[in-house]
């Protein structure tokens, strides 16, 4: 979940910097404690800025421990975008969120965010739905926002871009989703790109125009 040594880009403002050294040290904090235990003065020290450097990028923990759980989700989705711009062909797009998104999945640090989440759920339930709003329905309203603009452009042809993008993830994440969650050994990419363009190969014989 954490994006590649944020805080370190070349030519990262400053306080984009900040709000990325923010959110790994309260990926950090929220993985090594219970929620209702972690300050944001802890998560403050830990990144190396004040309380009111926070609150200037995030209104309250609630937003914090969200951002924390989205900040690699977005940056894969975001990428869609970036390869549309390019006028990426789609299989390409696809074959490369594809695997993208299970790499993130896989990542240790988004699988203890996700048992976080889980663990508090029925104390605070109104984190569950933060995280769907914010992570789960935003993310696929982006792929879903892609799906539309490649029919509009006459490369697809898909009825409903979100129920399609829905299905785009479902299909991708497919057995891999249950080894996260059960503990099992993770796949390697040599057994995941193929998977993947297997996955893109089927939906594209079904959404090509």
């Amino acid at each position: 979940m954490t994006p590649a040594d944020p805080a370190h880009r070349p030519g990262r403002p400053k306080s984009a910097a900040r709000r990325d050294a923010i959110l790994e040290a309260a990926q950090a904090c929220f993985t090594q404690e219970a929620y209702d235990r972690v300050s944001l003065d802890a998560v403050a020290e830990r990144a190396g800025v004040s309380k009111v450097t926070i609150y200037s990028h995030f209104p309250n923990k609630e937003a914090l421990f969200i951002a924390a759980l989205s900040a690699g989700c977005e940056e894969v989705f975001a990428q869609v975008h970036l390869d549309a711009d390019q006028a990426g062909p789609v299989e390409d797009v696809l074959f490369r969120l594809g695997v993208d998104f299970l790499a993130m999945i896989f990542e240790p640090q988004a699988d203890r965010l996700h048992a976080v989440i889980l663990c508090e759920a029925p104390h605070r339930p109104d984190l569950p739905k933060m995280f769907y709003e914010t992570v789960v329905r935003r993310s696929t309203c982006m792929l879903a926002a892609y799906l539309e603009a490649q029919t509009e452009n006459g490369t697809l042809r898909v009825a409903d871009g979100y129920t399609a993008a829905v299905q785009f993830l479902a299909i991708v994440q497919g057995e891999f989703r249950y080894r996260v969650e059960l503990g099992l050994p993770t796949a390697l990419r040599d057994e995941i790109e193929p998977y993947v363009r297997n996955c893109v190969a089927t939906l594209l014989t079904a959404w090509r125009a």
